[in-house]
């Protein structure tokens, strides 16, 4: 769960609270190990990460950072990271 929450460039409350809808205490028993992380909290971190794939696919080829959905922090922080990945490649210019 560590890996997954920095990839998404989040601290343990916004992944508790965004992801998880739980409390930052139970994010850090399943990163620690000692409690089993729900199934739908693993789907969801499976799903932004297949996400993650297509958005470097689309922002690589089609440049289109305004995919953004405005007010939703863990698609924001994917976005960005995104745009972080594409510009440290060298497959665009400047970071927007």
């Amino acid at each position: 769960m560590r890996a997954p929450r920095r990839l998404f460039f989040l601290d343990v409350t916004d992944a508790a609270i965004y992801i998880g809808k739980f409390s930052m205490r139970a994010w850090q028993y399943w990163e620690s190990g000692s409690k089993k992380i729900p199934d739908d909290v693993i789907n969801i971190m499976n799903k932004l990460k297949e996400e993650r794939i297509e958005l470097l696919l689309l922002l690589q080829t089609d440049n289109l950072f305004s995919n953004n959905k405005i007010g939703n922090l863990v698609y924001s922080s994917l976005i960005d990271l995104v745009k972080a990945e594409l510009y440290s490649k060298g497959f665009i210019d400047k970071i927007i």
